[in-house]
């Protein structure tokens, strides 16, 4: 890795739209705040709502996104424009875990607004709530998104006058954003799209797809 792929800075426009959707859930939150009743569904299912909560629960899910999005921010800045190997070609650490920054902040954006809505038409039928985060079904992805922004994390102190080991940690850079990326598809099928039945075959299905692609990544070093 030479010094141009470190020292290359990070566009400013990049940072700007990061940082805008990891504010956005917030703002979202914040400005419908006023119409929320103080309960809110906090879960349903096919048989409708099955669980209400404080209109204050809400509130964990975007500071959630912007604590993970700065952190996958704080990644891509840092980041460079190293590239890793991958199958016959390479992969840029800094445009996956960009990718992975806007893709969680827009999956925490539309749970959010789901949220929203279906906290506004909680008396309407449930097929009007489809829409709406489902925080059972996100305990998953939850688990990916967390576990690829702490793999992204532990490589901040690479050791970069050393080549082999630099390659490494780039590449567990890579890896955690992937995890994350996994995450939020999960994410998405799961609470906004799939039926309630097909949640974990999706869900076991794509986590099998993600372990396989961090396996061809990582297994020089396992």
């Amino acid at each position: 890795m030479t010094a141009s792929d470190t020292d290359k800075p990070f566009p400013l426009p990049l940072t700007v739209l990061c940082i805008a959707l990891m504010l956005a859930p917030a703002i979202a939150l914040a400005a419908t705040w006023g119409s929320l009743p103080d309960t809110v569904p906090a879960h349903w299912g096919a048989e409708g709502i099955d669980r209400w909560g404080s209109k204050f629960e809400m509130i964990v899910v975007p500071a959630l996104g912007v604590l993970l999005g700065a952190a996958l921010l704080f990644g891509a800045r840092r980041a460079g424009d190293a590239r890793v190997p991958f199958l016959e070609g390479s992969i840029g650490e800094r445009a996956v875990m960009t990718a992975a920054c806007i893709l969680q902040s827009l999956v925490v954006l539309g749970g959010t607004i789901g949220w929203v809505m279906g906290a506004q038409s909680a008396g309407a039928p449930v097929e009007s709530l489809t829409g709406s985060l489902n925080l059972q079904v996100l305990g998953v992805p939850a688990i990916f998104l967390v576990a690829g922004v702490l793999l992204a994390i532990r490589t901040i102190n690479a050791p970069e006058d050393e080549p082999v080991l630099g390659e490494q940690y780039h590449a567990q850079r890579i890896a955690g954003a992937i995890m994350v990326v996994a995450g939020v598809i999960m994410g998405v099928l799961s609470a906004l799209v799939v039926s309630a039945q097909m949640v974990q075959v999706v869900q076991a299905a794509i986590a099998a797809v993600a372990c396989a692609i961090l396996f061809v990544l990582l297994k020089r070093w396992l």
